[in-house]
Order: structure tokens, then sequence, then C-alpha cells
């Protein structure tokens, strides 16, 4: 028949099309789930593994007995550079986030010309969510997370805010609401703390979730920074009372927090099992920043015995717990002492979608899929921890160096043990992530956590005074004196020259900071008493 060699055509062109897109649907499954946990303003003496055996974190310490413990990991001082970091692979100082915080009335955002993980994560095919934080701007729509590369946005778009009301405040006397789905306000979760809230969204985006895709999931919680100033520590009644060995309230209402943020990272580790998802997923934890100690800002965090607080340029400030989990490393259950940066998950991430590493000169980060997965030595030799203009402070790290210049906040440059005193811990509960190791034949390796102590040495009578950064630079040999007890700066000028060099070269890449002056019209009464994306009303 005359039509026999075209239909014989069109049966192989659709055969041909049908395996094709069977192939690429399969490639595209093969992918790697990735899920990262932020913390926030989590401090590293404040979880299990890093030695505090008063606060509870069975979940956090099980996946990270099993996976990797990164011991060398630093991040930003503050919230909006570390969160823009990660998401992209750029130092602050060249994204113009390297002073402070995006305030909430401040127009401006992580600049658009930065494209971010999730973008380059959909183009392989993966669906992209984010729930909880944001704090990358939202004074247009543009600087928003759905139109920065995810499917979907559960959370709120500011700093900080009520766990229970939602409510964020600028200036103690400006307040809106600041809960949303994508751009709508959510107006019905009053009353619900935000962990619980946060934690149904995810469970409902791995039960909804097509598994023909790869899913990446953004979980930016709020534990464990400071609500509003009025009640800056927030936790549910129940989980408080589990911690009577904690007689400092403040700190005993911050581990009942820490606890609801473990729990909920329990919950959804147990959910992706059940959807078999776990055997082909990379999970990532880490704090943004140091945490808030001994009473800064009103919090009651820890990152004892290391120096100094969050926004400040000390070991406290920047050097934060960090872990990866996946079956898909080569080797796991140890700790690694290779040095990372904030920075490195962007390329890290890529490399373990895509098997290449992704090369920009642009960005910071360095892969370390390849260092972690084989446990060797790590491609970068120096961090830069920042260069902030404004309030004329600097430091880097370089190998086993680090240099200070300027202070930030100089009554905050001691040393802060948890707060209050303790009764003796409960013995560790098996946690619904340790249940879920088990059924897979994996057992965590708690006797590692020994290698995490940090070991600071004895400490001078003149720890406090033998350095003074906002005279003239500091120098520690960190690898020997990580609690920064000994400045060593006169007895090795050259170092200093050398590593003051290296911070002027990077200062001739930067950008100028992109802070703005708050702006008025973004107050809420002028938009139905929430924060809103105001320079698309059109009101002023």
């Amino acid at each position: 028949m005359a039509f026999a060699p075209a239909f014989k055509f069109f049966i192989e062109f659709v055969l041909f099309t049908s395996l094709f897109l069977f192939v690429e649907s399969k490639k595209a499954s093969e992918k790697p789930h990735v899920i990262i946990f932020v913390a926030d303003d989590l401090g590293f003496g404040d979880v299990g593994y890093n030695g505090d055996d008063h606060i509870s974190t069975p979940n956090i310490d099980a996946l990270a007995a099993d996976g990797i413990i990164l011991n060398k990991y630093y991040a930003a001082p503050v919230c909006s550079p570390s969160r823009g970091a990660l998401l992209s692979g750029v130092h602050p100082i060249h994204s113009g986030t390297q002073n402070y915080v995006i305030l909430t009335a401040e127009p401006r955002g992580l600049p658009l010309n930065i494209s971010l993980l999730p973008s380059h994560l959909k183009k392989h095919g993966y669906a992209t969510h984010a729930v909880g934080k944001w704090h990358l701007g939202f004074f247009k729509k543009e600087y928003t997370p759905t139109f920065r590369g995810f499917d979907s946005h559960v959370g709120y778009w500011t700093g900080a805010e009520d766990y229970y009301d939602h409510t964020a405040l600028e200036d103690r006397t400006s307040w809106g609401l600041d809960f949303r789905h994508n751009l709508d306000l959510i107006k019905n979760a009053s009353g619900i703390y935000s962990t619980d809230y946060f934690t149904k969204r995810c469970l409902e985006l791995i039960s909804n979730h097509n598994k023909s895709k790869p899913l990446f999931m953004y979980m930016a919680y709020q534990s464990v920074h400071g609500a509003n100033h009025y009640a800056r520590l927030q936790a549910p009644t129940e989980l408080i009372k589990l911690f009577p060995n904690i007689k400092n309230n403040n700190r005993r209402i911050f581990a009942a927090m820490l606890l609801s943020m473990d729990l909920s990272i329990g919950t959804i580790f147990e959910a992706l099992h059940k959807r078999n998802m776990l055997e082909n997923s990379i999970i990532i934890f880490t704090s943004d920043n140091g945490g808030p100690a001994s009473g800064f800002t009103g919090n009651a965090a820890s990152n004892w015995p290391l120096r100094g607080v969050k926004a400040t340029l000390w070991e406290g400030g920047v050097r934060v717990p960090a872990f990866i989990w996946s079956p898909l490393l080569k080797k796991s259950g140890y700790v690694s002492e290779a040095m990372m940066h904030i920075t490195d998950w962007f390329p890290t991430v890529l490399e373990a979608v895509t098997g290449k590493n992704f090369e920009s000169e642009r960005i910071y980060g360095r892969s370390m899929w390849q260092t972690l997965s084989n446990n060797s030595s790590s491609p970068r030799n120096e961090i830069l921890h920042n260069i902030d203009p404004i309030w004329n402070v600097s430091a880097i790290t370089v190998n086993e160096w680090k240099l200070v210049q300027g202070l930030v906040f100089p009554k905050w440059s001691g040393w802060y043990p948890p707060l209050g005193t303790f009764l003796p811990s409960k013995p560790r509960v098996e946690s619904k992530a340790e249940q879920v190791l088990k059924f897979l034949n994996r057992t965590p390796k708690y006797t590692i956590f020994e290698n995490t102590r940090v070991r600071c040495g004895k400490k001078p009578p003149n720890a406090s005074t033998n350095c003074k950064p906002d005279i003239e630079p500091c120098l520690f040999h960190i690898a020997s004196d990580p609690c920064e007890y000994n400045n060593v700066a006169q007895l090795y000028p050259q170092i200093v020259k050398e590593l003051f060099s290296k911070i002027e070269t990077f200062n001739k890449t930067s950008v100028r900071p992109g802070n703005q002056p708050l702006d008025p019209c973004s107050w809420p009464p002028l938009h139905h008493y929430s924060w809103s994306n105001w320079k698309d009303d059109g009101m002023c």
C-alpha cells in the first residue's frame, strides 16, 4: 500500500521518541535528590556531636555520625551573606552583601545577575522547592524565591519574626505579617509554631513528589534565631519541660527550639525513607553563621570553646556546625579536617548532580565532592572570611594562619560557655534517623565525635588583651590555637605582611556594599499590615 512506508516511518519515529524520552526520564530520575537543611544562628557548641550533651540533638547526631562531619567549615558572620553565598557560590565581597544583613525595609536584594543553585538544577530536570527563611531581598517580586529558580516557597521573606503569629518588626514599632506561599499571604497560620508548619510543608512536598524527577528541597529553618524583641526565645511548652537539667531559663527555651528542629529533621528523613528516596539522596546540614551567645541580641546560643559571637570574625562567628550524609559517598562515618567554605556547596552539589566540575571565574566556591567522597585533601588552602569597608573589618585564614583586622563588637570578643548550670543529662535516646539507618543496615559511628573536640590549650592571663585588632592586625596560629588565645603578630611580621597582602588583592576585586537607606514606602500599614514587595505596588 502507498501509505505503508510513511506509516512505517511514523511507527519508527514514535518508538525512537518514546525510547529517547524513557532514557532521558531515567537519567533524570537517577540524579540524586538534594536536601539542604539550614539552621539559623546555631553555634558551634550547640550540637551534641561537638560536645554539648545538655541539649538533645539525636537526629542531627545520628546523621552526622553516619555521614561526614565538617570540622573545618566556615560560613559568613551573618545571615544574608551566608545564604547568598550558599545558593550562588559567590563570595559576599563580590555580591555587595559584605556589610551586615538585608534589612526588612531596605530596597535591595541579592543581585539579579547572580544565578542561583535552583536555576541550575532546573536545567537538569529538578523540581525545586524552598521552605522557611529567605532573607535575600523582596522589595520587588523578582528578588523573591519563585523568581530565583524555585518552583515554590512557603515561609517568610524577612530576617526574623514571631514563631507563632508570624509578624516581623523593623524598628520595634512597625510590624507586619510575613508568612507566604509564593507571593500570597498565609493568613490562617497564627498560633502554629513555625518549625511545625515548615515540617508539614516538607512532608507534603515529599509525599506529592513525582519520583520521575529529582527533588531539590531547601529547608531554611527559623530555629534557633531569636524572634521579636518582646519574646526573643519561643518554643512549645511540652518541649521546654524536657530540659529540667538546664537551669538557665533562656538556655532551656533555646534547647527546646533546637530539639524542635532536630525532631523535624528526623521526621523529614523518615518521610524520604518511606518514599524510597533515601538511597539516592544527598543531605546537607549547615548553620548560616556563629551563634549569638551568652545573651547577645537576647539569645542563648553557644560557640564554646571558640572565641566571639555571631557577626564577628572570630572563630565563634564563622566556624559553624555542618555535615553531609549520602549513600552515594564512597567514604563516610568520619570527621573531615578539609578546609571548606559555605560557597563550596554550590559547585559541590552541581558536581554531584552532573559528574562535572562546575567552573566559573565568578564563583569563590570550590567543589568538595571528590574531597569528601574520598576523604582526600581540600582543593582550597585559604578562606577569606570577609572584607567589610563600612565596619572596617577583615579576616583571612591561609593554611594554618589567621589574620584578623578590626572589630565589630568590641564587648563581644571573649569566650562564652553555655548559659547557666547543668544537671547530668539523660542517656542518648534512639531517634527516628537512627531507626531508619538501622533499617538500611547502617550503623552511626558515634565514637568519631571525639575527633571533633576543639582543644584550646592553656588560656594565658593576657588572652583578652594581647590582641587589639582595631589598633593593629592580630595573627593566630589557628592550627595549634583554635581558640585565638595568643596573638603572635609581633613574632611573625612577614606572615602578617603576606596575609594582609592577600586581603588587599581580594579587595581589589570586591564590589561596593549594596546597602540602601530604609524606605518608608515599605511600612506595613501601607500594605494591609504586611511586609510586601512594595516597589511593585506603585503606592509611593
